[in-house]
């Protein structure tokens, strides 16, 4: 099976900052790179994200209806046409 694949990511630290995560990869034993995810997955799991309340049509009740066009694109099947493609 093949390894997910991924998406490099940097940042722009200070020194102190970068000598802030080798300190904590030597103390786990791990590379800089593994120590910094290991604390985010520890961070995320102590605040867990919590869903908003409401709908996304609640949140954009203001909007609704200010634009001209159809008011339901899927009660005329020519408006669907190329839809997905």
């Amino acid at each position: 099976m093949a390894p997910p694949p991924t998406t490099r990511f940097s940042l722009r630290l200070t020194p102190e900052q970068k000598q802030k995560i080798e300190r904590l990869a030597a103390c786990e034993g791990t590379s800089a790179e593994e120590a910094v995810l290991r604390a985010v997955d520890a961070a995320l799991a102590e605040a867990p994200v919590e869903p908003q309340p409401g709908s996304f049509l609640e949140a954009v009740a203001e909007v609704v209806g200010t634009v001209e066009g159809p008011p339901d694109l899927s009660t005329n099947a020519r408006y669907m046409d190329g839809l997905g493609q």
